[in-house]
């Protein structure tokens, strides 16, 4: 069981990896330091999501989110960024 949890964290973090991040931590300091930090509580929170719930994937996301929400990011909903700021 633990190689497919780590190969399914290994896909997660590959795919957030290449897409923007909907996720902001009013908390968080340089950009740098903020991504290294997403970074790091995505792939937590994807660990326990996917530990609680190996097969569902609904109710992993619920997990996630939450356990995005319990480490200070809040969720951006519907926003589409074009360029850098």
């Amino acid at each position: 069981m633990r190689p497919y949890l780590f190969l399914l964290c290994l896909m997660l973090t590959a795919l957030l990896l290449g897409c923007s991040k909907p996720w902001s931590n009013p908390d968080s300091g340089n950009k740098k330091q903020s991504s290294a930090q997403f970074d790091r509580d995505s792939v937590a929170c994807e660990v326990v999501s996917g530990e609680q719930f190996p097969l569902d994937k609904r109710r992993q996301l619920e997990v996630y989110n939450q356990c995005m929400s319990d480490k200070g990011w809040n969720r951006r909903e519907g926003e589409i960024r074009f360029g850098k700021k």
